[in-house]
């Protein structure tokens, strides 16, 4: 009898894992993406700082599109950063879609960064 109510409630257990999606893969999946997504958002604000030390250097004009650059990208980087919380808190069901719509914004501020850094190349 008592190993009897000891596999039924491992299956219960299961049963429940499987119902919430809160199964081991997936939280291992989502944790390895999550630690990853922290870091290129943490590296964004070393290129951010990186900018800003470039743009000491700019003069009038060349300063005035720095500053509406900077500010698209804070507003990328802050979408980015609110994706990222919403991925920490993300159940089986939707953490998948907003890895996505990260992806997307990660790659957003990547474009954005790349632009930014093209001025001070060609100068």
């Amino acid at each position: 009898m008592a190993l009897l109510c000891f596999v039924l409630s491992g299956s219960l257990v299961a049963f429940a894992d499987e119902q919430t999606g809160q199964t081991e893969g997936y939280r291992n999946k989502k944790e390895e993406y999550q630690k990853e997504a922290q870091a290129k958002l943490k590296e964004f604000e070393g290129k951010m700082k990186e900018l800003k030390a470039k743009a000491v250097t700019l003069k009038d004009e060349s300063r005035v599109k720095y500053d509406q650059e900077m500010k698209e990208l804070k507003k990328k980087k802050a979408a980015a950063d609110k994706k990222y919380a919403e991925l920490k808190t993300a159940s089986a069901k939707t953490w998948e879609k907003i890895k996505i719509d990260l992806d997307k914004a990660i790659e957003d501020l990547n474009r954005q960064y790349d632009k930014m850094m093209s001025h001070f190349r060609k100068t």
